[in-house]
């Protein structure tokens, strides 16, 4: 909730922190598979992410804590924001099919996100079969739950409206 131009976790977000303990995080994924083109190329996905990144503004924001008794932690943004620290190009390993995929999907969701940085990463997957690529987008519970993360996907793939800088 946002008062006073102090943009607050929730309550509940604060139980999804809280519970964020173990080996799994408490983040969700998609794996969003693209048709094959022959011009396809990771920088342009990273170049075109940059520029949807603007319309979302808690995907330039950080979690900070607060000093003990000012409340809940805070949205902040991050004065060192550079989408390029939030993606990453990998090559679909073995036959680039769908339980390979899965394989690498399952290694970024389940790896821990930098809680300093703002709390999304997209891993571009190169090389599956017949030509395809995909995109394995990441988010901390805390930044977005199902409905809220498909508002924040919709932002982020073709047809979302372009945003001034």
């Amino acid at each position: 909730m946002r008062r006073g131009g102090i943009d607050r976790i929730t309550a509940e977000d604060t139980v999804s922190l809280a519970t964020d303990v173990g080996p799994v995080p408490m983040q969700v994924g998609v794996v969003l598979v693209l048709d094959p083109t022959p011009a396809f190329a990771p920088e342009e996905v990273v170049r075109q992410l940059a520029d949807r990144v603007r319309a979302v503004p808690r995907l330039r924001r950080a979690l900070r804590s607060t000093p003990l008794g000012c409340g809940r932690p805070i949205w902040v943004d991050d004065p060192a924001f550079d989408v390029g620290r939030h993606t990453e190009v990998v090559s679909c390993p073995s036959s680039g099919d769908e339980h390979s995929l899965l394989a690498v999907a399952a290694t970024a969701v389940t790896t821990p996100l930098p809680r300093e940085r703002p709390l999304w990463r997209i891993t571009i997957v190169t090389d599956l079969a017949d030509g395809r690529a995909a995109l394995i987008v990441v988010f901390h519970h805390v930044l977005a739950d199902g409905i809220g993360g498909l508002a924040v996907l919709a932002h982020l793939v073709d047809g979302a409206p372009p945003v001034a800088p």
